[in-house]
């Protein structure tokens, strides 16, 4: 903005209050765009919020419509110290009896008792994995574990260290008392096939006398009077089972057991749909849309206590889309055992709102398929269930060109259409300034002028005079 330097000096005339207030006028037109770009950001706002609350809405309409959100089950163990389960969603409700004959372990071995500290000649341990079920060492087929003792890695100690890190199937450790010590093995998974013998080949050089005993001097101790390798054992309604481990996933599907104990009696394992995990969530549905609803209803509505408009009263798309999900809501699906929300508790208030009848609600959640269906049934629009309806109508309001992100859209470039005039109503009032200061100042200047020569003349006059 050009700025007048001493305006006025030579005429008196007050240059920059008349500048200043034309200037005002070439202005006058941003009081009208500036309330115009107020109005829509407001509305932009509101618009920021209604997108957000239909992508919650959208996001507990997929959760619904998902058939995770119908298989959640409550599972109970009456003795949970023996037995405890979960289900998966391809379980089914079920109540069945499971008795635990035996658990499965891995076997465990060891050695012969050696001095504290001993130190071992050098030689070979062969360790083989297999079974001892028939009371005699079956191999399984598969090579044996080599441990090669030699120089610097002779005591039990180091002898263990190393067995653990040959990554094989048994792993060691060592107990030690008053007598010495001894080397125990023991595998690491369970199961009859899980078993092992050992085997020691010496090497060909004799050990030092009265030094090192022989490595063949840790005998090894075959599992009898110790712990055999074998599989769980277990009964699920009289019907005898067997697995290598205590983690059961495959006797019933769906269905996971742990086996922590032998039972003395049959555990009674009970399998039910989860109906608080299913009001949970079409609870999260009816939330959803009755604070859409409100911010939708307070948006578009007339306050007559301040008699003032709202802030989208009269847009066509706030209201189609208030209007779209109201009636979405109120429609039918013939040919279901549920055909409205209403027929389980679920209505339409006189505010737009979704109102829930707890008795008839709690009532029709006994059949879990039904209302299952009513939500996520998907054989056409007209028949698609409540939660997918919503779910697609959202999808394809908000998408790029949906009626909702295409209006918020339309709003952004108005403000930007609006700040842009404002600029030009800027630049134009700063021009006609400058224009005005130019005109203003040469005017002041001749007339400074003349009052110079004015002063002169009557000095003059005066003098002669005299």
């Amino acid at each position: 903005m050009p700025i007048i330097s001493s305006p006025g000096i030579g005429s008196g005339v007050d240059i920059a209050g008349i500048v200043n207030k034309l200037s005002d006028l070439e202005r006058q037109p941003l009081v009208q765009l500036k309330k115009q770009v107020g109005t829509l950001e407001s509305r932009l706002s509101v618009y920021g919020q209604v997108k957000s609350q239909m992508a919650s809405l959208q996001d507990a309409a997929a959760k619904l419509s998902s058939n995770d959100a119908w298989s959640q089950f409550k599972v109970t163990s009456s003795n949970s110290a023996a037995v405890t389960a979960t289900a998966g969603s391809s379980a089914m409700p079920v109540k069945l009896d499971l008795e635990v004959l035996k658990l499965a372990k891995g076997q465990v071995s060891s050695f012969a008792t050696v001095a504290m500290d001993q130190t071992l000649s050098d030689g070979t341990l062969e360790i083989q994995q297999g079974s001892w079920a028939s009371g005699v060492f079956s191999s399984n087929g598969g090579g044996p574990t080599v441990i090669s003792i030699k120089g610097g890695q002779k005591t039990v100690s180091t002898f263990a260290a190393k067995i653990n890190s040959s990554g094989g199937s048994v792993q060691a450790y060592v107990v030690q008392d008053v007598s010495g010590e001894r080397l125990v093995l023991r595998s690491r998974n369970t199961g009859k096939d899980q078993g092992f013998n050992v085997s020691f080949k010496p090497s060909d050089a004799a050990p030092d006398p009265g030094f090192e005993p022989a490595a063949a001097a840790l005998r090894f101790m075959s599992p009898f009077g110790e712990q055999f390798a074998q599989d769980a054992q277990f009964k699920v309604d009289g019907i005898e089972l067997t697995s290598a481990s205590n983690t059961i996933t495959q006797a019933l599907p769906g269905m996971s057991f742990s086996l922590q104990q032998v039972s003395s009696t049959p555990v009674k394992i009970s399998v039910e749909n989860d109906q608080e995990s299913m009001k949970k969530n079409i609870q999260a549905l009816i939330d959803s849309f009755n604070a859409l609803n409100s911010t939708l209803g307070n948006a578009v509505k007339y306050n007559t206590d301040k008699k003032s408009s709202a802030p989208l009263q009269g847009d066509s798309t706030a209201v189609g889309v208030q209007s779209a999900l109201r009636s979405l809501f109120r429609s039918e699906m013939p040919g279901f055992t549920f055909q409205r929300l209403s027929d389980v508790g679920i209505s339409i208030q006189r505010d737009g709102s979704l109102g829930v009848d707890s008795k008839k609600f709690e009532s029709a959640l006994a059949n879990p398929s039904a209302v299952k269906a009513l939500f996520t049934a998907s054989t056409g629009f007209e028949s698609m269930g409540f939660a997918k309806k919503v779910e697609t109508f959202i999808k394809h309001a908000l998408d790029t060109d949906g009626r909702v992100a295409a209006r918020a859209d339309a709003l952004q470039s108005a403000i930007k259409r609006n700040l842009q005039d404002q600029e030009r109503v800027n630049d134009r009032a700063d021009r006609a300034q400058a224009r005005l200061i130019k005109v203003y100042n040469s005017m002041d200047s001749k007339v400074g002028s003349l009052n110079a020569l004015n002063s002169y003349v009557s000095q003059q006059l005066a003098s002669m005079t005299k």
